[in-house]
């Protein structure tokens, strides 16, 4: 009898130690300071879709651009550009050259949380079947000096305002 209770009493003391042991482990793992990615982070809004549009007396165009971002930090971002839309050329004489238009471009964002300066540089591939010299391809620079407001988070409108070789322009898009 005395080894069955010694033995009682031995198991008892190991299940009371293991379970003292998993509380303070558990304890301990409660404790340790851990990092994570918030639910929503705006580093996962890299796309966004906008429409643009741009004239000055002679000159406009209008398009619908898909933007994809490629560098991504906090005060600066590279932007992908293409689009698909219209461009117009209207000369003093008796040509007008207007036609669809292929924009591709880079897109640098200056600024931190929702307000960036805007510097757009690419080529504008269209396709002229206006009243011209003949009907033709062109390639023409992209050159725009702006303003963006664009939210963190990615919800409501992206907001452009720019002037460039195309004219003054707006834009309005979402993130997502």
């Amino acid at each position: 009898m005395v080894s069955f209770k010694n033995r009682l009493m031995k198991n008892n003391f190991s299940i009371i130690s293991f379970k003292l042991l998993v509380i303070f482990s558990l304890g301990g793992l409660v404790t340790i300071s851990t990092y994570g990615q918030d639910s929503i982070s705006y580093k996962d809004r890299k796309n966004s879709i906008h429409l643009d549009c741009a004239t000055a007396l002679y000159v406009g165009m209008a398009s619908i651009n898909y933007e994809r971002a490629i560098v991504y930090t906090n005060n600066y971002k590279l932007n992908i550009n293409c689009g698909f839309g219209g461009w117009y050329f209207i000369t003093p004489g008796p040509y007008q050259y207007y036609g669809w238009s292929v924009p591709i471009s880079m897109n640098n964002l200056i600024g931190a949380r929702n307000n960036y300066f805007e510097v757009d540089l690419g080529a504008r591939y269209t396709f002229l079947t206006g009243r011209s010299d003949k009907d033709r391809f062109h390639y023409l620079p992209i050159l725009n000096l702006g303003y963006r407001y664009q939210r963190l988070d990615g919800r409501g409108l992206l907001f452009r305002a720019f002037v460039g070789f195309s004219g003054f322009g707006i834009g309005a898009g979402k993130i997502f």
